[in-house]
């Protein structure tokens, strides 16, 4: 192993050789008078305006950004993380003690200052329904409650000089890296009162443009107008728009301006220039400090387990953990660190069958590789080329030692023979879900494979691969959908899970296959033709008593001692198969030292699939026990984990054995079981359901950790996925290899996990495309701030904070909690708030700072109905984590509620959250309990995605066919269909709907629902299913499913789905309470409802007679 001391030499070294050009990914500057500050590290700097040595102003393991100079030069407002989620604080720009200002738990940014600088701008979702979606809002520097602009949305903004107005930019992109976009996300400037709401919007031809700053008469921007990000002006006395920038090697970030001075970051540069225009000067900065979050360090990685097996005879267990191979032992020894490879992914371990050599597959050095080793960490790894191959999973070493089968990147099942290094392609899955569910299994005589793989019906079925022929084998048919097989390990069955009943759930893409839940039964394949059915009929006999003294002549037929027995379960005598009373020794042989021979007699083997009897449950794992003995993993509806089964064949029955488990592996002799039960882990025999506490295995994984080491490897491992897994091998024209070498130099000036994410995220946004998402990491730990919601507005009234809405649970909503609105809470509308657990509060500060920690604890408040103590009383209520969900039920309502009045009753108001299990959930409830109705108004605004909708417009798609007679006096004839809404209907839409919100509407204008009526949605249809994990514990996606239409040709991507009646939300009308879209809509389904309404047939006026008798008489 290197030495730390090493390691931290190595860390070094890049930067100082680097120090004469100055710090890269230098990020966010803002501008004073006299100095920059900017990000850099996870942390806030300051500079001269004209470069330099860099003085650093916070040192936290936050994430400090966005940081706004006050009009002064004397205050730098920031966004944090340091208490958990981001908030606005404040610091002196010489130094000292940062100061958080806002205390809302659903998150605030740092936006800038009003020009007087006595208030700092901000962004935040605390008020907005039924997404969090960012509200622009300022709050007094000294203390004092925020206060609201009255634009409907706004995530930067920057104010004019006077005051008045501030130019806002409304959207927070889902991905303001996707180059080359022109979804509905881009959407226009607005010059907005600051008082009235009243808007203008700049020249916009759907390019991005963001990052406003308002000088003078000018507002500077950032936009992408030709193709690449630059910075642009507009005159709002002439309305002339002027490029000012003109890179085209990379993008401009992050615009900052004061007096007549720009300044952004480009190509990991800060760069100045005059706001009138000239040339840009690039500052050379030098940041340097302590960066502990990039030194080399021993952690813990016990909690990061990405997958683990037990040994062969149940003495070690094997780990993989942040890119290391580990074993440990189950009673004596310590744990022990195979790989030591900073810088390297090493993945996917599996023992040896003789508990000697470990292999794995690494992507030391240049691409994935298989590494064999020795078990005692000693000696060099051997290195065994996979070919053409990119990536692999789901290894399995056969019980001979010879080879190991593998699954590759272009789902290939692959064999290597490990004496020779030689590759064998044994079959390529039907689809692309195949990847990671193939799972090959070899025979305990190494001849076989069983995997499963994927057909044309989009079932899967059992392949069995080998023998002598090496040749495939379909052992299920195409009628049920079969996985899981695993080998008992007498050689002579083999077990697998298959579904008669899945159905729709084949349609993995579609949001229909959500609908309906299916199931799955154990099966057995007994092997060879002459053998007998494990599960003949069994039947007790009484043996023939000796008499006392009697001679003890066996009888015709008895096997004499020490003959062999028929190894089969159940005699065979002549074809006859015989009812013989149940012993073990008739049951399953005793394990021996010899390996069996598996024969396997296609002819007519599915005549010999059996169930097991076990009821059809949701089973989802086989792990194979001793000879004889199966564990089955059962998803149990509203319970953690998985619960195991063991079956024993010799019993005919299974048994609970644990619950609440995961991650399950056998030893390889099949007499030890290992799981993980939250974050513990237990080794017990399989011959008995353990005990509580038994079994224990303590896990410990420490391992010297180069941050830098690893970040260089996740940035190679980031651009092999998206090279190896996007959908389009040409990556949209982009070239990948330059694509590379233009971000590879900025990795040596990556000094927290934030920096590399920034790198990764400009890195994947070369693609142009959506759903190319970087996520998580190992970011150093903070603060996580416990602050509580109490479900309600709250307005400032002179120093007090009055009660203006108490949010509701609404009816039917048993998942919700409303602290306010609990029985015997006694709380009004109008009520104050005037103290927290007998602290009191005025409005000097927000609300949640005295809310700080009470979330899901029980509150004391102090409540009055005048803003003084005088008669006032206490309650005592349990604040919650979030309030989102009650202000999205209340807007919900509110809508519904909307709808029905204007349209008098006629019109149901049905909202669709997204395309997952919500939608169907949301849609289920609303649409049903309003089929009375003539039409309605389908709101899929804020549509967050998921899978692709076939059910919803299925359902819409419902015409009158017929009708049902009643003979319930008055009541009305069923109609056939019998359910749904028959009428008109009509869909809206907003920029924040996308992905499955955007095939949504897609697919009702294409299949004639009705008229679209709002904005363009976001743009997003080449999906990512696949989120790939790093090391660290963050993942990217590779976007490899792209939707195409029925002409042959993609569609949406980039663009979005256009409204064919186009209502932009204006930020007066929402401030007097109305809504533009959901007014129209009405408007548009009522002429619907009066032009093309839809009716029942009637019922038949006469009843005919249909009794007849010979001769024409009745």
């Amino acid at each position: 192993m290197r030495s730390l001391r090493a390691l931290v030499l190595l860390a070094v070294l890049p930067l100082s050789s680097l120090a004469a050009q100055g710090t890269r990914l230098l990020r966010q500057p803002t501008l004073s008078a006299t100095q920059i500050a900017f990000t850099y590290g996870g942390d806030l700097w300051v500079v001269s305006r004209d470069g330099g040595d860099a003085r650093r102003l916070t040192s936290t393991p936050a994430v400090e950004s966005e940081p706004q100079f006050s009009p002064d030069g004397k205050w730098i407002a920031f966004t944090s993380t340091r208490s958990g989620g981001p908030a606005v604080w404040v610091v002196p720009a010489e130094g000292g003690d940062a100061r958080r200002l806002t205390w809302s738990p659903a998150g605030e940014r740092a936006r800038g200052w009003t020009p007087d600088g006595r208030a700092v701008l901000f962004a935040s979702g605390r008020v907005s329904a039924p997404t969090s979606y960012a509200k622009l809002f300022t709050i007094p520097l000294d203390g004092g409650p925020a206060r609201q602009i009255p634009a409907y949305m706004g995530f930067r903004g920057s104010f004019a000089p006077d005051g008045k107005r501030l130019v806002v930019d409304r959207v927070d992109r889902w991905d303001v890296e996707f180059r080359s976009y022109r979804g509905g996300q881009n959407t226009p400037l607005t010059i907005t009162d600051a008082t009235s709401g009243a808007e203008t919007r700049l020249p916009n031809e759907r390019t991005m443009d963001i990052d406003p700053v308002w000088l003078g008469e000018t507002i500077y921007f950032l936009s992408d107008r030709d193709w690449a990000t630059n910075v642009w002006s507009y005159d709002t006395r002439t309305q002339a728009l002027k490029q000012l920038t003109r890179f085209s090697n990379a993008d401009v970030k992050s615009l900052g301006g004061q007096g007549s001075t720009l300044v952004f970051e480009q190509d990991g540069w800060l760069w100045t220039m005059d706001a009138a225009g000239g040339q840009p000067k690039k500052l050379t900065i030098e940041a340097r400090g302590d960066f502990p979050w990039a030194m080399p360090h021993w952690t813990d990685v016990t909690r990061q387990i990405a997958s683990a097996s037990l040994g062969p005879t149940g003495k070690r267990a094997l780990f993989e953990a942040r890119g290391e191979i580990f074993t440990v032992p189950v009673e004596k020894g310590d744990a022990r660190n195979l790989t030591r490879s900073p810088g390297a992914a090493d993945r996917a371990p599996v023992w040896a069958p003789d508990g000697q050599r470990v292999a794995w597959f690494s992507d030391e050095g240049s691409g994935y590789r298989l590494l064999v080793a020795s078990a005692d960490a000693l000696g060099t790894p051997r290195v065994l080329p996979i070919a053409d191959a990119k990536f692999a999973w789901s290894p399995a070493w056969s019980p001979d030692g010879a080879r190991i089968a593998f699954v590759d990147d272009k789902v290939r099942l692959r064999v290597m023979d490990l004496a020779t290094g030689r590759l064998t392609t044994v079959d390529t899955g039907g689809a692309a879900n195949d990847q990671g569910s193939m799972r090959p299994q070899w025979s305990p005589d190494s001849r076989w494979i069983a995997y499963a793989k994927s057909f044309p019906n989009q079932f899967r079925r059992i392949v069995v691969w080998g023998g002598a022929d090496g040749a495939r084998h379909v052992l299920t048919d195409a009628l049920a959908s079969a996985g899981e097989p695993v080998w008992d390990r007498n050689g002579r069955w083999l077990y697998f899970l298959a579904s008669t009943d899945l159905g729709v759930q084949s349609g993995w893409a579609d949001l229909g296959s959500l609908t309906r839940t299916s199931t799955n039964s154990v099966y057995v394949a007994v092997l060879r033709a002459d053998e007998a059915t494990p599960f003949l009929p069994e039947s007790d006999e009484e043996a023939a008593a000796r008499i006392i003294g009697a001679p003890t002549t066996p009888r015709p037929g008895t096997p004499t001692p020490g003959a062999p027995r028929d190894s089969a379960l159940g005699a065979r005598d002549s074809g006859r198969v015989a009812v013989r009373a149940p012993t073990d020794s008739t049951r399953v042989p005793s394990a021996e030292s010899r390996v069996p021979t598996v024969r396997i007699d296609f002819d007519r083997i599915d005549r010999r699939i059996l169930a097991l009897p076990m009821p059809a449950r949701d089973y989802a794992l086989l792990v194979p026990g001793p000879a004889g003995v199966l564990f089955v993993g059962e998803r149990v509806p509203n319970q953690p984990g998985t619960a195991l089964h063991r079956f024993d064949m010799t019993k005919r029955r299974s048994e609970p054995f644990v619950s609440g488990v995961s991650r399950v592996s056998a030893s390889g002799d099949g007499q030890k079981l290992m799981w993980q039960a939250g974050q513990s882990w237990v080794v017990a025999g399989t011959a008995t359901a353990p005990r509580a506490g038994e079994g224990a295995l303590r896990v410990s994984l420490g391992m010297p950790l180069d941050p830098t080491k690893e970040w260089k490897q996740i940035f190679d491992e980031a651009w092999r996925i998206e090279r190896d897994f996007f959908y389009d091998p040409n990556h949209h024209g982009a070239d990948w290899t330059a694509v590379r070498a233009r971000y590879e130099p900025l990795l040596p000036w990556v000094r927290h996990r934030d920096d590399l994410t920034y790198v990764e995220d400009m890195m994947g946004g070369e693609l142009s495309v959506g759903h190319s998402f970087t996520r998580g990491g190992d970011y150093p730990a903070t603060d996580s701030s416990q602050i509580g919601a109490l479900g309600a507005d709250l307005v400032a009234d002179g120093d007090r904070w009055r009660i203006a809405r108490i949010y509701t649970s609404e009816s039917w909503n048993p998942g919700l909690r409303a602290p306010l609105d609990a029985p015997g809470v006694k709380a009004r509308v109008g009520d104050y708030l005037l103290a927290v657990n007998g602290v009191p509060i005025t409005t000097r500060d927000e609300p949640w700072k005295a809310l700080d920690g009470t979330a899901d604890r029980q509150t004391v408040l102090r409540l009055n109905d005048r803003p003084n103590d005088d008669g006032g009383w206490n309650v005592t209520v349990v604040p919650v984590r979030s309030e989102s969900q009650l202000r999205q039920r209340a807007w919900i309502e509110d809508n519904r509620r909307r709808v029905d009045s204007l349209s008098h009753g006629t019109l149901a108001y049905v909202w669709v959250p997204n395309t997952s299990p919500p939608a169907i959930t949301a849609f289920d409830r609303y649409y049903f309990a309003q089929q009375d109705r003539h039409g309605a108004v389908i709101d899929e605004r804020f549509n967050g995605g998921g899978l692709l909708d076939d059910y919803m417009v299925g359902i819409m798609l419902r015409r009158p066919v017929g009708g049902v007679s009643t003979f319930v006096p008055g009541a009305p004839n069923t109609r056939l269909p019998a359910s749904g809404i028959l009428g008109p209907k009509v869909l809206v839409t907003n920029e924040l709907a996308g992905s499955g919100g955007d095939y949504f509407p897609w697919v009702f204008r294409q299949m004639g629902v009705g008229p679209l009526i709002g904005t363009r949605t976001w743009g997003g249809l080449v999906n990512a299913s696949v989120p790939y994990p790093l090391v660290d514990g963050g993942t990217i996606t590779a976007p490899a499913l792209a939707v195409f239409g029925p002409s042959g040709q993609y569609i949406v991507e980039g663009e979005g789905v256009p409204p064919d009646i186009e209502v932009v939300q204006e930020s007066q009308a929402i401030a007097r309470g109305r809504d533009p879209q959901l007014e129209r809509a009405v408007q548009e389904a009522m002429k619907l409802v009066e032009t093309k309404a839809v009716l029942a047939p009637p019922r038949p006026a006469k009843i005919p007679e249909h009794a007849r008798r010979p001769g024409g008489s009745r």
